[in-house]
Parts: C-alpha cells; structure tokens; sequence
C-alpha cells in the first residue's frame, strides 16, 4: 500500500446494489434517488463481454458494482485513497501504483470528476490496461456536487470522448445517463427529500421522516418500477446532448 494518502478523502458512496437479472441496481435501503443509478446499471450490464480476466476497480469507494463483477473475472484490485473496507490497495486514480500493463479491465465509475489531475488520471488507465484490454468509464454531467470539497469538474460528451481519444483510448461506445425527463426526475426526488429533511428539522424530530419505512417504499416504488424500463442503451441523441445526468464510453487500449 502507498503512504501519505489524505485521510480526508473519504469515498461516500452508494452502499451494495441490488442485483435483479444481472443488472446492478440502486438499493433504496441506501438511496433514495434510484433512476440514475438504474440507467448506469442497465448500460453496465449490457458489457459483460468486455469484463473478464484481471480487473481493477480505481476510485472504488464503497464497491457497489462488486457483486455484479467478481463473478466475471480472475482477479479483483480495489483502490481507493483511503483504507475503506474491501479497499486493497491505498492510492489515487492519477498515479497508479500498478506496473504497465496490470489489468485487462477497468472500472472507472464516477471517479473522474473527484481527481486532482484528469488528464493522469486517464493516461493511467491506458498505462495499466493490457493491449486489446477495456474500460467501463462513467462521468456525471448535469448532477449535484457531492463528496465536497473534492468535486473538480463536469465534462460534456465531448469533452469525455475528447479526453479519452487524446490518450489512444479507442472510444468503443459512448452513452449518456439518460435524457432531459431522467434528470428532471431526479432533481424532484432530491428536492423531495430536502424538504422533507427540512420539516423534520423544524419539528425537532430525532430522524428525518425519509427513514420512515412507508414513506420510503412510497418514494422508491415507482422510480424502482421507471428504472426496470429504462432501455440498456440510451446513446447520445436529442435532449441527452444537452442535458443528462452523466455519460458513460466503453473504451479499448489498441493493440499494437
């Protein structure tokens, strides 16, 4: 493990999905806006032919693809720049501590946006793929800053194609998490949770009325019924141009 990590960087992420059907859902006993998290798991499920062999989850936080991926693959490294637990190994997504050519998979799931330095942090996953090896890289857009203060930066699609293709990362797919009704629906959700955190507050309730079991099922049913219809793919066309929640590439280091 590598020393002198900033303990201060800790990974609040989603807690374990939900795996129906080989697809990596939200869980609603961890989160209660479940649409975006529906639309990256469809998209991801869609690739299991590229996953296989070693893989490296980088920025892993909390693992909530973990149950959806070990079973595909040889081997598992999860880092992450703190010790969390199911953390490997200690380190940070734009300095690698892996020799060239490590890992015949990637995972790079809203990291990107939480690095100090991007353009490392995208030369390190061709360095450490293997020729002819893929990566699942997903990046949010239009989406609320989270894990404060380390959240950098927002790309639009170009801007992600752009920055994979400037370090040989043949671009294999490139989709967006949903369009202009997905995004809308989410920030309702957030902001139905807000104003429920904010009646509690004024009430002086000990906990907020969204742990509230009914209340819950009420506010994750339908989403939970939305998310199972979302389609696989969604590609980049229409609204999602200008306004979804997030992009998602499949990306290949060329061979030769």
């Amino acid at each position: 493990m590598t020393q002198g990590v900033d303990q201060q960087r800790v990974r609040h992420r989603q807690g374990p999905i939900r795996l129906v059907d080989g697809v990596p859902y939200s869980n609603s006993a961890t989160t209660l806006s479940l649409l975006p998290g529906a639309a990256m798991g469809r998209w991801i499920a869609r690739h299991t032919d590229v996953v296989h062999g070693r893989l490296l989850d980088s920025g892993c936080g909390n693992q909530p693809f973990r149950e959806w991926y070990a079973p595909l693959v040889d081997e598992v490294f999860c880092l992450d720049a703190v010790p969390l637990p199911g953390v490997d190994v200690i380190g940070f997504a734009d300095r690698l501590p892996f020799a060239d050519a490590s890992f015949d998979t990637v995972m790079l799931t809203e990291v990107l946006e939480h690095v100090g330095d991007l353009e490392s942090a995208v030369a390190e996953v061709h360095r450490v793929l293997r020729p002819g090896g893929h990566a699942l890289v997903t990046m949010p857009y239009l989406y609320p800053t989270h894990e404060a203060p380390y959240d950098f930066r927002r790309l639009t699609h170009f801007g992600l194609r752009a920055v994979l293709e400037r370090h040989a990362l043949e671009v294999l797919e490139l989709d967006a998490k949903g369009g202009g009704g997905l995004l809308l629906a989410h920030w309702f959700v957030l902001a139905v949770v807000a104003g429920l955190d904010g009646i509690s507050a004024k009430l002086g309730l000990r906990h907020s009325l969204t742990t509230w079991p009914p209340l819950r099922w009420l506010l994750a049913t339908p989403q939970e019924v939305v998310g199972r219809r979302l389609p696989a793919r969604r590609g980049v066309r229409g609204s999602a141009t200008r306004t979804s929640l997030g992009y998602m590439a499949v990306v290949r280091r060329p061979v030769g």
